[in-house]
């Protein structure tokens, strides 16, 4: 059965979000890998953005443009 991990950052999905992505990604590998939809399993990980990085800066200072790139 295939099983699909989706690491989201937490303050950016509600309910509503979370059903939708659920349901379009199960078809889209039930469709491709050509799986029954109901064996399909998907687990969505809210990460808060301190918990996250990109580039050696903590998330939460990208979005608030609390950085100095270097390069």
């Amino acid at each position: 059965m295939p099983f699909v991990e989706i690491n989201v950052w937490k303050e950016n999905m509600d309910d509503s979000k979370k059903e939708k992505l659920i349901k379009e990604v199960s078809q889209d590998v039930s469709e491709i890998v050509g799986t029954p939809l109901y064996a399909v399993e998907v687990i969505i990980n809210e990460i808060p953005k301190a918990n996250w990085g990109k580039g050696g800066i903590q998330s939460s200072k990208w979005i608030q443009g609390q950085f100095s790139p270097k390069g």
